[in-house]
């Protein structure tokens, strides 16, 4: 439930429910995550939880390691792990293709990477 492809994902989910037996489960790392949004983005936001099957909610207050179990929440529920992902070897989505590796998750990767590093 970030911004980017996390909400543009949720709202394919939301699409192919008409038609196809899948569920949203939103894991929010925190209350206060959309604190800093813009009202555009934070009413997107309101509108797919409102709409989702679940909500898990990782942490009742922000901590520096709730995006990180969030990130790993979702592995530990997910058969196949889809990762957008620019090819940069730090940050979340780094560290979650990482941990899916180590937990042996059939991984696709989106790769938004063009170049040579």
């Amino acid at each position: 439930m970030a911004l980017g492809a996390d909400l543009d994902f949720a709202e394919l989910v939301l699409k192919l429910r008409k038609h196809y037996p899948v569920t949203l489960e939103c894991a929010i790392p925190c209350p206060n995550q959309t604190l800093i949004w813009n009202n555009t983005d934070k009413l997107r936001y309101k509108s797919i939880l409102k709409r989702a099957n679940e909500i898990y909610l990782v942490s009742e207050r922000y901590t520096p390691e709730c995006m990180l179990k969030r990130n790993r929440h979702m592995v530990d529920k997910s058969d196949i792990v889809i990762a957008v992902f620019n090819g940069i070897e730090k940050g979340g989505t780094w560290y979650t293709v990482n941990y899916a590796k180590k937990t042996n998750k059939i991984i696709e990767v989106i790769n938004l990477y063009n170049g040579d590093k």
